[in-house]
């Protein structure tokens, strides 16, 4: 059986700033996503955590489909064992 695992996440979401909120919505209903912050330019801090490295992809996909998402940048990914 494979170990459990724990993978975290950042992003650099650029956005079209008039579509801020509804973006906003969107990534947060995603399975293990949250955005922090954005920027009054449209840079938006999103942290990710899922339990493995698929299911990060997955949603990153997801992000890059949201209407007014412009490109999408893997900041920082970390992973480790997570505790029984």
């Amino acid at each position: 059986m494979k170990p459990e695992e724990l993978h975290v996440s950042s992003l650099i979401v650029h956005v079209n700033i008039k579509k801020e909120d509804a973006i906003r919505a969107s990534i947060n209903l995603l399975v293990g996503a949250e955005v922090i912050t954005i920027s009054p330019q449209g840079k938006a801090i999103v942290v990710l955590e899922a339990p493995n490295q698929r299911i990060i992809m997955e949603v990153i996909d997801a992000i890059n489909e949201i209407d007014g998402v412009i490109n999408t940048g893997l900041v920082y990914h970390e992973f480790e064992k997570a505790e029984a």
